[in-house]
Order: C-alpha cells, then structure tokens, then sequence
C-alpha cells in the first residue's frame, strides 16, 4: 500500500470535510434573514441529499472506469459550483435548486474517497477496515471543526462562510487531483465499457442484484434507517437552537469543536479496538444502542444544559456506527464489486438523510419536539434490525 500517498490523500480529505461544514451552521441564519420559509432548513437538505441517493450508484460504477482522483477533481468542483447557487438564493426554489445540483456531485466526493481507500488497502481486512477508520475519523472530526470555523466566520456574515467553503472545495479539488495517484492498478476494470444506461440513476439500483443477499441488504436497511435518526435529529438541532434558545452560529460552532475532540478520543480507542479485537458484525450493535438510549432522554426532559450535553456526547458516539457499517459492507464485497457496494452504501446513507432531514423540516412546525421523537424512533428499529442481523448471522 503506497502509505505516502494515502497520508496525502487523508489530509486533503480533512479539508474537504472542514469546507463541507462551513454553510451548516449559517443556514438557519440565511433562511431568517432572507425571510424564507421555515420548513428550508429540512427541505433544503432532503433536496441535496436526494441527488446524492440517485448519483451515488452512479459514481460508484464510474470508479470502475476512470481514475478515482479524476472523479474527486470532478465532483469538488461541481460541488462548488453548487455552493455558489445556494449562496445566491434569495427565494425556497432557488435554495432548492442550488441544493440539488450540489448534491449531484457531493454523492460522488464521499463515494470516491471510500472508494480510493479501499482500493489502495488491499485485501488485508484488518488494514480496511483500520484505513476506514481513519477516513470516517477525519470526515467526523473535519466536519465538527468545519462547523466551528463556519460558525465564527457566519458571525462576519453568511457570504463570507459560503465564500470560504467554495474556495477550499476548489482548492481540494485541484490537489486530489495533484497528489493522489491512479489507482487503476488496484482494481479491476470491466469488460464492457461504461454505456448509456449506466449513466442512468435506477439503472445502478437494479444492478444492485449482482451483488445483494440477504445479511448485506440488512446492512444497508439498517444504514438507511439511523441515517433517517442522524439526520432529523442533527438538522434540527442546528435550527432549534436558533429558534428556541437564540443562540447563535457561534454556539454551534463552539459545540462542534468539543464534539471534534470527543470524537477524536473515541475513534482512536473505541472504534480502532472493536475493529480489530471484535466481530464487527456483533459488536456494531452496541454503538446502535447507545444512540437509542441517548436519544430517548433528550424526550424525558428539554433542559437546556441536558438538551447540550446529551447532544454532543450523542454525536461523538454516533459517528462509531459508520466505520463499522462502512467495512461490513467492504468485507462482503468482490474485487469488482467493491466500488459498486460502496455506491450504494453511500446511496443508502443518502436516502436516510432525504427522509430525516425533510421530515424534520415539515413537522417542526407542529412541534419542536416530534423530530427528536423520529429520530429515537429511527434508532429504535436500527437496533432491532440489527438484532434480526445478528441472529441471522449466528444461524449461518
């Protein structure tokens, strides 16, 4: 494994997750200034997180055919492009567009980073799994610092957040492209060239059946589904905070730099000791419910100091479920379908996000509370799915 170049590669991808943080914590600021609907800062994610469901497959299979730095160079640049658009929305259909043409192509920076690292690991389980920590650890911790720095720069104004995010796409970009190294001899390229009907979305879906079975479609159901509990629950926290404390972008930045050093600590104990010293088939149960618990007292009271602290230790904890979902998935794909697998990996995760994030938007204002009851319920039936997993497993 050429670990010079996988060190490059790590450290341009922190980059990456810090710029993909930058406009979170000042969207609930731009949809108040810009006097836009409420219901914006679900709907507005939903809609990006829909075209990363749809392009994900798509770019998973493209990984097959071109260099993976190529894709990266493609899709940062895409996503930046987004970025611009969303930035200049002064009404919901422009949000939305923007939103939606940025997640054509942020389906494709996550699909490939996982996707590079798998291919220059090996067939070495152990060293996949532990490079996939790594890379979960830096999209975890780059993205809570991301939203730290996006808070303070939100307190100069919303333009300069989404000003420093599109440079830094651009620039992360241009250097995936510089230092990272073909990867094409790592893995196997098909026969038949990549044609029309690839290009089209559904058409990864149905092909899913080359490689689905049962224990893998539990995964990727049981990844769809916490994903629905993350994402309504992080969303509206981000907005709740705003509408029902007054607190500023800078609280929320101050929150994620703690949640950045915890998650820090965990995914370099935690999550690298059940990696390698247990059965992550098993042992991925915990993490869900951990979340399960921690999700259901922020339903017993809405304290404010209690509603804080149990947010962040719950968003340090949850990020040890994607590592471990990540390489079960890894470990149960061919040579040749391992970038198709990580695709729809990555489109499942997509898909939990468009259904927690837009219906987090569209019953907050019912009552601020119903999206924190989704997501305990989300997590809820994640764990049960997994016990099914579980039991499955231990039949075969």
């Amino acid at each position: 494994m050429p670990k010079k170049n996988l060190i490059s590669f790590f450290i341009i991808a922190f980059l990456l997750n810090l710029a993909a943080s930058f406009a979170h914590p000042v969207t609930p600021t731009l949809i108040v200034e810009r006097q836009l609907d409420s219901s914006m800062f679900g709907v507005a994610l939903a809609a990006m997180m829909t075209m990363y469901f749809l392009f994900s497959p798509f770019w998973g299979k493209l990984g097959n055919y071109i260099p993976t730095r190529r894709i990266m160079l493609i899709c940062c640049m895409g996503y930046a492009l987004g970025q611009v658009f969303f930035a200049m929305a002064q009404s919901e259909v422009m949000v939305v567009a923007g939103r939606m043409f940025a997640g054509v192509f942020t389906g494709g920076c996550y699909t490939a980073m996982a996707n590079y690292v798998i291919n220059l690991s090996g067939d070495d389980r152990s060293v996949r799994g532990e490079n996939l920590v790594i890379l979960s650890t830096i999209q975890s911790v780059g993205s809570a610092i991301g939203y730290f720095i996006g808070g303070m720069l939100g307190i100069i104004s919303v333009e300069t957040a989404f000003a420093a995010q599109i440079g830094l796409l651009v620039f992360c970009g241009i250097f995936f492209r510089l230092l990272c190294i073909d990867d094409a001899p790592y893995k196997q390229k098909p026969e038949q060239p990549l044609s029309f009907k690839d290009v089209n979305p559904f058409a990864a879906f149905i092909s899913a059946g080359s490689f689905m079975t049962l224990p893998l479609a539990l995964v990727f159901v049981i990844t769809a589904v916490s994903a629905i509990g993350q994402n309504s629950y992080e969303q509206c926290f981000n907005y709740f905070i705003k509408d029902q404390y007054g607190m500023t972008s800078a609280y929320n930045g101050l929150f994620k730099a703690v949640i950045a050093a915890l998650t820090l600590f965990l995914n370099s104990t935690v999550s690298m000791y059940l990696q390698k010293r247990t059965d992550i088939n098993k042992s991925f149960l915990y993490i869900l419910i951990a979340c399960t618990v921690l999700t259901s007292l922020i339903l017993i009271s809405q304290n404010q100091i209690l509603f804080i602290a149990v947010y962040i230790v719950y968003s340090s904890v949850m990020v040890l479920r994607l590592p471990l979902l990540q390489a079960m998935c890894a470990n149960r794909a061919s040579a040749s379908q391992s970038n198709a697998v990580m695709g729809f990996y990555q489109a499942m995760n997509s898909l939990g996000g468009i259904f927690g994030a837009l219906f987090a938007g569209l019953i907050y204002a019912r009552s601020a509370i119903l999206p924190f009851i989704l997501a305990f319920a989300a997590f809820l039936v994640s764990t049960l799915l997994g016990f099914i997993y579980r039991m499955r497993l231990n039949r075969s």
